[in-house]
């Protein structure tokens, strides 16, 4: 009786052993799995380095961060299976970039909302600029038409009516102060402030200058009332892998609240994690 006892007991062991086994291997289902991650600008890779470090230990899971230097390359990237996902864009870009190169990105979850902020070396408001003041605007279409919209909002000039429609200066009906706008590409907008009165500067190479976040003479969009949706940041992948079960799990290592705090130290307040920002803002706005 004592050696079946013990037979049934070793048996026990031996079960237990290998569904332990199961369960273990099953709460990290995803390990070993390899996924390059597409983004821009020197802070949005340190957070995403964070991220790395985070699924290799949490989930076992190697993302890798490829850092791209303008804001062609990772759609383009995207498309061609040189990576997997990417995190750079809002909506209205990413919708703009499908329609212009019949592509078929899709965005699976929210990153951060950019406010827009304006500053200058030489006005310490919009109030202040005089006649014929310069603007510089990052000339990309989708951002280069929000920006003329917010000065627009502000009074600065005026354009039509028009919904989802990508305006240009070309499009400026009434500008009393005869303003100025600048097209330059982001990158070099920084190095431009000095020659202008003010300047829409992004926020992945704010780094290059001398200003922070609250230096700006204006901001939009920080808070859920004035959040505008269409311009929040995403994380995208290709239609076809929209719900891809790995590509989900990165989603749920980022939207979480150490993330957010990183993201707060890296940006200096310049972006917002947007995930609960969105829902506040859908909310109010149903």
């Amino acid at each position: 009786m004592k050696r079946i006892f013990s037979f049934l007991v070793l048996c026990y062991a031996i079960v237990s052993s290998l569904s332990g086994g199961v369960v273990q291997a099953a709460e990290k289902p995803f390990e070993g799995e390899h996924v390059k991650m597409g983004v821009v600008g020197d802070e949005y890779a340190e957070i995403w380095e964070y991220v790395a470090d985070k699924a290799l230990e949490e989930e076992g899971i190697e993302l890798e961060v490829v850092l791209m230097t303008d804001y062609v390359l990772p759609n383009q990237a995207l498309m061609d299976g040189s990576i997997d996902m990417n995190a750079f864009q809002h909506d209205v870009f990413m919708n703009n970039w499908n329609k212009e190169n019949d592509g078929d990105i899709v965005a699976i979850a929210y990153t951060v909302a950019v406010p827009t902020r304006i500053y200058s070396e030489k006005y310490q408001s919009l109030d202040e600029l005089p006649q014929g003041a310069k603007i510089a605007m990052n000339n990309v279409p989708a951002s280069l038409s929000n920006s003329l919209i917010t000065l627009s909002e502000e009074g600065l000039f005026t354009l039509p009516d028009e919904e989802d429609h990508l305006f240009t200066p070309k499009d400026i009906v009434d500008n009393p102060k005869n303003i100025e706008i600048v097209e330059l590409d982001p990158s070099y907008i920084p190095s431009a402030v000095s020659d202008v009165d003010a300047a829409f500067i992004d926020d992945s190479f704010l780094a290059s200058t001398n200003f922070e976040p609250k230096d700006a003479i204006y901001v939009y969009g920080d808070t859920p009332e004035t959040l505008r949706m269409p311009y929040v940041n995403n994380i995208a992948v290709k239609e076809e892998d929209k719900d891809t079960p790995l590509y989900q799990k990165i989603v749920e290592l980022y939207q979480t609240d150490d993330v957010a705090a990183k993201i707060e130290e890296v940006t200096k307040g310049g972006s917002i994690p947007a995930w609960e920002l969105v829902a506040e803002s859908k909310e109010l706005n149903p």
